[in-house]
């Protein structure tokens, strides 16, 4: 017994010893990471270990979401803020120069820590390497160049049909609810509306969303952007990884009915092409037609787009619609300019043609207003890739650099009141519009790297909001008046957006 206990003894005295020659380890290479970085600035750490997380946990306590910490942290630290989650630096750039420099001049890669979980969350392929998440430059941009045509405005012009198409759809599911007493959330229907649009105008599929609530495939792209949230908080703790592993597989539930649906329609559309068939001229056929003539072009990366394509649009543009509505009906003064600019234009016709886009200026200001404040997508997330200097700091290789258009869209550097809602800014004749929109205005990015589906995005708002507001009347129920922020992904109205709605006069389109 002796012997045994000795031995036991001596096992966890090894144990003891290693893992205290770990700990040491670890400390002193975070020592040395800390002191790399200590000449820039940003809040103290809370813990040497923890880093910053501690705050970050805090604020979003309150209700803060991390953009919005560090919209904060820039006024009291400078245009470069330093963040620690665990030993890992992250930085924060709000300075309109620096945020180009970035982006433009250095044009920094996407930073993979974060877009391999936006491609594989919990390991399972979602996006996999779409347009989006593909890592490859050269990769993307063959890709880039091959499907920029399918999103030419000179192609989408010829869509029109298929955008009021789907607008008929949501409009006739309102007009049963437009009894001034029945709860409608704007935002859900906005979300299966923009789903909608995107089955029909991409891909020839009609997913039935809109009148179907029991429809899966809503419910699928909802966790799948919740899976890729939820991705990015995935506890590193050992005692944790058993309810990573659930939510994996709960995950993975939700994406394979995407991509298994993708796979479907790709494969018909496929055997149609192949036998000759009449095939509808959308983005899926330009894409096939072209993976015709590349086999580097795969099944697999083919559902990627499938999946990137529904992914980046729907939800964007949903948001987009539901925090410039919110503030529509915020601003009365501001809807009965756009209701009568829709009566000038349209006049008693409801279906909105593509000469009439450019007629309806008010509506389009009023929606890059919408973007301003609340861009859906609130940032990017690049990293150096080698020692670079901005703001003065010389910044080391492979630090993650955050660029958020919601810092730059209100600063008061170049944005007049910016807090304020005001489409105003963006006329011609502003002088904010011709300073704000040209140099801190990029919702859809800027750079290389720009969304190729900013003007599908705002072809289809336009065509959305013109004909609601020309059909109803809408009002915010009480309570509703200030809007929350909610990130899940992307950033969407905390609680949606709830209205009534009543059919509006006939008075208010007669020419």
């Amino acid at each position: 017994m002796a012997i045994v206990a000795s031995v036991v003894l001596w096992i966890i005295i090894f144990v003891a010893v290693i893992l205290g020659f770990l700990l040491t380890t670890f400390s002193i290479y975070l020592v040395y990471i800390h002191r790399k970085y200590n000449h820039i600035p940003g809040p103290k750490r809370d813990s040497f270990f923890a880093g910053n997380l501690p705050l970050i946990r805090r604020e979003r306590e309150k209700g803060k979401l991390v953009f919005q910490l560090a919209e904060e942290l820039h006024r009291i630290y400078g245009p470069v803020v330093l963040m620690w989650s665990f030993c890992y630096p992250f930085i924060f750039v709000s300075d309109l120069n620096l945020a180009r420099k970035c982006l433009l001049s250095l044009n920094l890669p996407k930073n993979p820590q974060v877009y391999q979980k936006l491609g594989f969350p919990f390991g399972h392929r979602l996006a996999g390497t779409g347009l989006v998440t593909v890592m490859d430059h050269g990769a993307w941009q063959k890709r880039r160049s091959l499907l920029n045509p399918a999103f030419h405005r000179r192609y989408l012009m010829n869509l029109m049909s298929e955008f009021n198409s789907s607008c008929d759809s949501l409009l006739s599911k309102l007009d049963e609810l437009a009894d001034g007493k029945t709860v409608v959330d704007m935002a859900e229907e906005f979300s299966r509306v923009t789903l909608d649009v995107i089955g029909k105008v991409a891909f020839n599929v009609d997913f039935e969303v809109i009148r179907d609530a029991n429809s899966p495939f809503p419910v699928a792209l909802s966790e799948g952007l919740k899976g890729v949230q939820e991705s990015f908080y995935r506890p590193l703790w050992l005692r944790n990884r058993i309810m990573s592993l659930f939510q994996g597989i709960r995950f993975a539930k939700h994406g394979n009915i995407l991509r298994d649906y993708g796979k479907k329609v790709i494969q018909e559309r496929q055997e149609a092409i192949a036998l000759g068939e009449d095939t509808p001229s959308d983005i899926l056929d330009h894409i096939l037609r072209v993976a015709q003539a590349d086999p580097t072009l795969t099944l697999e990366y083919l559902i990627d787009e499938f999946v990137t394509f529904f992914l980046a649009g729907q939800e964007t543009t949903s948001n987009q619609l539901s925090f410039t509505l919110h503030e529509i009906l915020r601003h009365p003064d501001v809807e009965d300019r756009i209701v009568q600019e829709i009566g000038n234009v349209l006049g008693a016709r409801q279906f909105v043609e593509y000469n009439d886009l450019g007629n309806l200026q008010y509506l389009g200001q009023t929606l890059k207003e919408g973007l301003r404040l609340h861009p859906p997508v609130t940032g990017t997330s690049r990293v150096t890739t080698k020692l670079e200097e901005l703001g003065g700091y010389q910044i080391p290789s492979g630090t993650p650099v955050g660029v958020s258009w919601f810092t730059l869209h209100r600063s008061p550097e170049v944005w007049h009141e910016p807090h304020n809602f005001d489409p105003d800014r963006f006329s011609p004749d502003s002088k904010s519009s011709s300073n704000g929109v040209r140099s801190a205005y990029f919702p859809f990015s800027v750079g290389p790297r720009t969304c190729i589906g900013q003007t599908f995005a705002q072809f289809e708002a336009r065509v959305l909001m013109a004909r609601l507001l020309q059909e109803f009347e809408l009002t915010l129920l009480p309570g509703q008046n200030e809007i929350q922020h909610e990130a899940r992904l992307t950033l969407r109205p905390k609680g949606g957006v709830l209205c009534t709605l009543k059919r509006r006069g006939e008075n208010h389109f007669s020419k």
